[in-house]
């Protein structure tokens, strides 16, 4: 008995430094995984970007030999005088409208899949989103749409590019506004959550269908006319560059809440 206690030590004494180092060997291999995976989504990511950025100037160049002869077809039926020389130029501007919009829709495009370089320093949420409200108000109030502001006090600045969030919560509160033709309040809240800071866009508006739910931050996707189906896309893709995380919430006839996630 007196042999087998100190064998039994040392067997147990190998077998927790076996699986000490089968713990670190996993976590090592689960850290090249998360580097390779990281690897290659930035390879992907700029793969797609070059494409994105080399068919954006094949299409941009018969665009803008289009859009400059449709202004000088323009000019020449500046002063319409009989009624098939007003459609003539009614449809010139129809054309002239759509060829802007398409090249507005390419440099989205380019901007969505080249990615963007973070340029991180304190952001607080509070000045950053008051301002936009600030910005938004007059136009909202001509739209009877009532802005709430709940902002926490004290709220902790979050790492960001303040230019990048700034464009996120612009689309969604712009997206808001777009569901609410009639009026309506647009409620927008900021809390602290532990390591994170949250933002909140609600609206009281018609709320989202079950059918596009899963869509609503695919590339293109709009049930809005003349939307380009890029708006919450690129939300989702600055809040993820950031590290972060985009949620909503909806219900029919209630409204939506979309809440954006921020590390401290």
């Amino acid at each position: 008995m007196a042999i087998l206690i100190p064998l039994l030590t040392l067997i147990l004494g190998a077998l927790a430094g076996t699986a000490a180092a089968l713990s670190r060997a996993r976590k090592e291999q689960r850290r090249r995984e998360d580097d390779d995976r990281q690897r290659r989504a930035e390879e992907l990511n700029a793969l797609v970007g070059t494409m994105a950025s080399g068919i954006a100037h094949e299409i941009r160049n018969p665009l803008s030999t289009l859009r400059m002869n449709l202004q000088l077809l323009r000019e020449d039926w500046e002063n319409p005088i009989t009624e098939r020389e007003q459609k003539g130029r009614k449809r010139i501007d129809v054309l002239l409208r759509e060829t802007e919009r398409m090249e507005s829709v390419v440099s989205d495009f380019v901007r969505f899949a080249s990615g963007h370089a973070l340029r991180l320093e304190p952001t607080h949420l509070n000045a950053l989103t008051g301002e936009l409200l600030d910005f938004l108000g007059p136009q909202a109030e001509r739209a009877h749409i009532r802005l709430v502001r709940e902002f926490a006090k004290d709220l902790p600045p979050v790492q960001a590019d303040p230019n990048l969030i700034r464009q996120a919560i612009l689309n969604l509160l712009v997206n808001a506004q777009q569901v609410l033709p009639s009026g309506g309040e647009i409620r927008i809240r900021t809390q602290e959550n532990g390591q994170f800071v949250k933002l909140s866009v609600s609206d009281n508006g018609p709320g989202i269908p079950s059918e596009h739910r899963e869509k609503i931050f695919n590339l293109y996707f709009s049930t809005k006319p003349g939307g380009t189906g890029l708006g919450l896309p690129m939300v989702k893709k600055i809040i993820e560059e950031h590290q972060g995380a985009i949620e909503v919430e909806t219900e029919l006839k209630k409204g939506t809440t979309f809440t954006i996630c921020l590390k401290k």
